[in-house]
């Protein structure tokens, strides 16, 4: 057998061949490895994340409505004139104290006091004069009843004389007359003398008629003259009695009066309008009382069922730093806040106007100041409370929370029942066996399972309800 020598040619380009695919295989596998390890540790970082914990501590849990507000005086006094007489002085400044009564300002009434003087003159003579018509309207009706009453009317006692006169005149010409028939129809008479005896008694009979009737009219004049002086005597009263002229001089008088301003309640003066030389007329002066304070605000349309008088208020305010004071809801709007014209105002946002009485003393407040308010709809203390979205539900339908307990030098995620009580925006009261001071629960129950390891890397905790440090997790798996 013989053997074919190779070249040495041949041989080092199988070598370099062999070596070139060597060192392929090799780089795929580091590459290989060095994705898997970095897969690897992604993974792990994944499986790792940081999530907040409450550690619990009695507390109190507030549920109110934030607004603002504007502090006014709860008793405040404009003060108006009507009268358009100069100003004539201004006795008190911007923030002098006064009380009821105390004057405020003077007008100039130097025409009106002398239209005062000549309008008491002429009530004095008008009443004079109807003193002197009444007294001689009294008397004349007096006398004329007093002569007709007691017969002595002179014009009706002439009448009856002249009607008796009339009726004895009658009384004989008709017996004459009667006898003169007789005679003449005896023949002792002549018929001219009979005719004369009878127009003698037709003259009588006329004079009688006249004398009644005289009698009647005089009767009627009398009555009619009594009850003349009767209506002139009431007119005359009723003139004297007339108050026209009166009225007048009173409400002048009562213009001098009101001519001195004044204060018409104890406060403070925070506004001077009047000006000396100026009418008196319009707003002169505001006195408000700057101890005892209201702050008016506006309660927004969902939250104006939930406000009501007497509930507490806590009061801030930028001009008083740090200070938290006390209020308390005095009146909301029945309706909502209305224009000018005194319709309710439509729009997308309706306010009602609520007034909160301030409660403190010496508080640093202002009127016109802006306030932050805090109205208190219901309040609960020496409670627990965790964040709201530290409460689930679990497959029994009860609430739930995560807390972290130590076992064997390790921390587990283990679930408690609780029951939930009031809520605010934030927080919600619990309280169930396993809550007590210092437990630390989880803010937000859907990181976690029951049974999770964690290992907790505190950032600081001040051991109050709400407070939050972090912490650090790996699936159990």
């Amino acid at each position: 057998m013989c053997f074919k020598e190779e070249k040495p040619v041949e041989k080092i380009k199988k070598r370099k061949k062999t070596i070139i695919i060597v060192t392929l295989i090799l780089i795929i596998a580091v590459a290989l490895a060095i994705t898997a390890l970095s897969a690897g540790g992604k993974r792990a970082r994944l499986s790792a994340a940081a999530v907040k914990y409450t550690v619990l501590a009695r507390t109190e849990l507030v549920n109110s409505i934030s607004v603002s507000g504007t502090v006014k005086s709860r008793n405040a006094e404009n003060v108006y004139s009507t009268l358009t007489y100069p100003v004539e002085e201004i006795y008190v400044s911007v923030g002098d104290q006064v009380e009821t009564g105390d004057i405020l300002a003077k007008l100039d009434t130097a025409s009106l006091e002398l239209d005062i003087a000549q309008q008491r003159s002429a009530l004095e003579n008008s009443q004079k004069a109807a003193l002197i018509d009444l007294q001689n309207k009294t008397l004349a009706y007096r006398n004329a009843k007093r002569l007709y009453e007691n017969g002595l009317n002179s014009e009706l006692n002439n009448a009856e004389a002249n009607l008796k006169t009339a009726e004895t005149d009658l009384q004989t010409k008709v017996k004459a007359y009667e006898d003169n028939k007789i005679l003449f129809e005896a023949g002792y008479i002549s018929e001219q003398e009979l005719n004369q005896s009878k127009n003698n008694y037709m003259l009588a009979v006329t004079a009688h008629d006249k004398a009644e009737s005289a009698l009647e009219a005089a009767e009627i004049k009398v009555e009619q003259d009594i009850k003349t002086a009767e209506a002139n005597l009431k007119s005359t009263e009723a003139s004297y009695n007339n108050d026209s002229q009166l009225i007048s001089l009173q409400k002048l008088e009562k213009n001098l009066a009101d001519s001195l301003i004044k204060a018409p309640a104890d406060g403070t003066v925070t506004a001077v309008y009047a000006v000396t030389g100026s009418p008196g007329s319009g707003l002169l002066f505001i006195i408000e009382d700057t101890e005892n304070l209201i702050v008016t605000s506006y309660v927004k349309e969902y939250d104006a069922g939930q406000v009501h008088p007497g509930q507490k208020v806590i009061i801030r305010s930028d001009a008083t730093g740090d200070a938290v004071l006390s209020g308390e809801v005095v009146k909301i709007a029945p309706t909502s806040t209305k224009n000018a014209a005194g319709a309710t105002i439509t729009s997308s946002t309706v306010d009602f106007e609520t007034e909160i009485a301030v409660l403190d003393h010496n508080t640093g407040l202002k009127i016109g100041m802006n306030t932050r308010l805090n109205i208190i709809l219901e309040k609960r203390t020496d409670v627990y409370a965790v964040p709201y979205d530290a409460v689930s539900v679990n497959d029994h339908g009860r609430s739930i929370v995560y807390v972290i307990t130590e076992e064997n030098g390790k921390y587990i995620i283990k679930e408690i029942v609780v029951e939930t009580g009031m809520e605010t925006d934030f927080y919600t009261e619990v309280s169930g066996e396993g809550l007590s001071d210092g437990v630390m629960v989880v803010n937000e129950a859907a990181e976690l399972n029951p049974g999770d390891a964690v290992n907790i890397e505190r950032e600081g905790s001040n051991g109050e309800a709400g407070p939050t440090a972090r912490l650090s997790f790996l699936r159990a798996r």
